[in-house]
């Protein structure tokens, strides 16, 4: 589904109940362990597997972001329980490296790294076994899809049955370039003039650690 209208979406509750009805009816019956990417990808997988009656769990995920525009990743680092996956944009990454130089770009991704393991250290409780389920990795949406590649590139070592994508909202690039490596993508939106995620929501503020734990407790 293609639109050029932005806000879309009230929050990303809404954004999820209403991707969960669509995967409702597009997917095969069976039972689905759903991963929602930490922290704004949580309340998304939340709605989702309520839905489907499905096992949800959490994948901390950071971007690593140029130094001069940090919304602009040059690649992503993963972690999920002691696994751990690192993916990096080599076109973006080689334009950093001309500019601030690999001093720079390693220091940010320590501090980065340190960061994750912070996060997951957090979320370790939510991470269900993954190998041989039906998985489903969620977010609030896929701009270049850093933080999804990494994500997936992680959790495909993990053994699962099968990998689903699952957003919101995706730029119709980021789709079509993931969907080789996955057994399926769900999107509700894949706009022509996809600017940035938060554009298609009308409440786009920053998901609490408080929130995100309570979603998965209620789920166990």
């Amino acid at each position: 589904m293609a639109t050029g209208r932005s806000t879309v979406f009230e929050d990303r509750s809404h954004a999820g109940a209403a991707l969960g009805m669509k995967l409702s009816t597009l997917l095969p019956a069976g039972e689905y362990t759903v991963l929602g990417l930490l922290r704004g990808g949580v309340p998304i997988a939340h709605e989702v597997a309520k839905t489907l009656g499905a096992t949800l769990g959490a994948v901390a995920v950071r971007k690593l972001g140029v130094p001069s525009n940090p919304e602009l990743a040059f690649g992503a680092i993963a972690q999920y329980g002691p696994d751990s996956a690192r993916h990096i944009n080599e076109a973006i990454y080689r334009r950093a490296l001309q500019y601030f130089g690999k001093d720079e770009l390693e220091s940010l991704e320590r501090g980065t790294g340190a960061d994750l393991l912070a996060l997951a250290d957090t979320f370790k409780a939510y991470c269900p076994e993954l190998a041989g389920r039906d998985l489903l990795l969620c977010d609030d949406g896929m701009a270049t899809g850093a933080t999804m590649k990494a994500a997936l590139d992680l959790v495909q070592g993990l053994a699962p049955a099968s990998i689903r994508l699952a957003v919101p909202v995706a730029s119709p690039e980021t789709a079509a370039g993931l969907a080789p490596q996955v057994n399926g993508i769900c999107q509700l939106l894949t706009p022509d003039n996809f600017t940035a995620v938060g554009a298609f929501y009308e409440d786009f503020g920053q998901v609490g650690q408080d929130q995100v734990l309570e979603m998965l407790r209620a789920t166990q």
